[in-house]
């Protein structure tokens, strides 16, 4: 049966010496893998930079439930891009932030309230005049509200210190295996009352960046079982968070 689906690509691996296989995240089936044929080498439109990270892409599949690597008829974009390929600061979040999804998204069913966000994010990514240093940032604390683990921000003169556990603030210090400290937790809460509009107003550095990032993907990795290495947070940090 052929299905049309848009997907957004989170991760390629080369297959034979001229195939693609495109993971990505799709509207109708959630996280697929596509095998493209064809594509290294080729003069065609499905050209492997047509595949670059976050790629918004349309797809004809030849799909059968039994496979786990489905077959592609087509594929062509679906929302053109402008800059994120051609802007190295968009392009180094990009790709920072395909690679998280491509680790901690990983249902094979339909999420609509996902694919919605996903898609807007990178369209705002893709429309922003100037860079914003911490926009990959506040994506991944979006992100949480999708994957069920959204941080509690009840965050007092009470509650100083942010349980990555639990998920919320309490009131005070704790296992620093699993605790933030006062002042880490205070930036966390002003993370989480960001947005991609509001951000920069709040003026953060790279440090503070390099700090909140770490531990929030600490966070994810105590509750995403098997996570991975995020082969891409060095490049990010150096890029920008020195």
């Amino acid at each position: 049966m052929i299905h049309r689906t848009r997907g957004i690509v989170l991760h390629t691996t080369r297959y034979g010496e001229s195939s693609l296989v495109v993971h990505c995240f799709t509207e109708q089936s959630g996280r697929q893998s596509y095998m493209v044929k064809g594509v290294r080498g080729s003069k065609k439109q499905s050209r492997p930079n047509l595949f670059q990270p976050l790629s918004i892409l349309e797809f004809e599949v030849y799909h059968k439930n039994s496979r786990e690597i489905q077959l592609v008829k087509e594929v062509s974009r679906s929302v053109p891009l402008n800059s994120i390929p051609f802007d190295i600061t968009k392009s180094t979040q990009a790709i920072f932030m395909a690679e998280v999804l491509y680790r901690v998204v990983r249902e094979s069913a339909p999420d609509p309230m996902l694919s919605h966000y996903l898609v807007n994010a990178i369209k705002y990514l893709d429309a922003l005049e100037i860079p914003s240093p911490d926009f990959h940032i506040v994506f991944l604390f979006h992100l949480t509200r999708f994957l069920g683990l959204y941080p509690q921000n009840n965050h007092s003169k009470n509650n100083r210190f942010f349980d990555l556990v639990s998920g919320h603030f309490i009131s005070g210090p704790g296992d620093p295996d699993i605790m933030l400290d006062e002042k880490t937790s205070r930036l966390w809460s002003l993370y989480i009352h960001s947005d991609f509009q509001t951000v920069n107003s709040a003026g953060f550095n790279g440090i503070q960046r390099k700090v909140v990032l770490n531990e929030l993907i600490r966070y994810f990795r105590l509750h995403i079982e098997g996570m991975g290495e995020i082969r891409s947070l060095e490049v990010l940090h150096e890029f920008f968070h020195s």
